[in-house]
C-alpha cells in the first residue's frame, strides 16, 4: 500500500503525540514519581499544553509551506495531534516508553474534559481501560475529521 503525502503527514501528526510523551518523560523526570502519581502543580498544564500545540503545528505548517497550501488539510494534520493528545494517546505512551504499567487509577485525570467523560463509562474512575477506550474514540474521531477535511474542502 502506497501512502500519499497527506496520509504521511497524518501519520507524522500521530507520531508528534508520541514525541510529546517523550518530552514529558524528559522534563518530568525531575519530579520523579510525583508526575506519574499525579502529584504536581497545576501551573504545569498551561506550559505543557503550549508545548504540545507548538509540536502539533510543526508538521501541519511544514505540509502547508513545503507541499500543499491547503488550509483544510493543514488543519486536519494539526487536529490529528491535538485530538489524540486530548484523547490520552500521550498519557499511554508516557507509561509505555518508560516500560511502566499504567496505574490502576489516574485520579488527576478525573476532571479532564474528555477522559473524565469517558470515565463515566467505568464507574467515574480513570483506569487503563478508560485511557485505551479514549484513544480508540480519538482515532475514530481523527479518521472522520481527516476524511471530512480532505474530501469536503
Amino acid at each position: 500500500m502506497k501512502l500519499n503525502k497527506y496520509q504521511i503527514a497524518i501519520i507524522i501528526g500521530i507520531l508528534s503525540v508520541i514525541l510529546v510523551a517523550w518530552i514529558d518523560i524528559q522534563g518530568f523526570n525531575l519530579l520523579g514519581d510525583k508526575y506519574t502519581n499525579g502529584d504536581f502543580s497545576s501551573n504545569v498544564w498551561p506550559h505543557h499544553l503550549l508545548t504540545a500545540i507548538i509540536i502539533f503545528l510543526i508538521p501541519a505548517l511544514c505540509y502547508f509551506f513545503f507541499y500543499r497550501r491547503d488550509k483544510s488539510e493543514t488543519l486536519a494534520i494539526f487536529l490529528t495531534g491535538l485530538t489524540l493528545f486530548y484523547f490520552s494517546l500521550a498519557d499511554i505512551f508516557y507509561f509505555w516508553l518508560q516500560n511502566k504499567s499504567i496505574p490502576e487509577t489516574l485520579s488527576w485525570l478525573t476532571n479532564h474534559p474528555i477522559i473524565g467523560k469517558v470515565a463515566l463509562l467505568t464507574n467515574n474512575l480513570v483506569t487503563p481501560i478508560t485511557l485505551y477506550t479514549s484513544v480508540v474514540l480519538g482515532f475514530i474521531l481523527v479518521y472522520f475529521i481527516t476524511k471530512f477535511l480532505k474530501d469536503k474542502f
